[in-house]
């Protein structure tokens, strides 16, 4: 699961960028929907991990603070694309 953070967490600046520089608008859709798919999968590893025992549940929660940041931001940066 930790790699699947850290791969989402990679490949979320990605989509970012591709979705400013493309021009075509399903193209820009289909990325906006990936951020949020792997927004929602951080959140769900943060929860398998919490479940499995993980001891470091200090980290967890700023993962989890980081995100909900994120996301806040994200969504401003989405409705700005319209």
């Amino acid at each position: 699961m930790a790699n699947s953070i850290l791969t989402d967490s990679i490949l979320i600046p990605q989509k970012i960028a591709l979705v400013e520089a493309s021009k075509c608008s399903s193209e820009r859709l289909k990325n906006i929907s990936f951020i949020n798919i792997m927004i929602r999968n951080i959140n769900s590893y943060c929860m398998g991990l919490e479940k499995d025992g993980v001891k470091e549940i200090e980290y967890l929660n700023l993962l989890r603070s980081e995100i909900k940041s994120f996301r806040k931001h994200y969504r401003k940066w989405k409705r700005s694309l319209r």
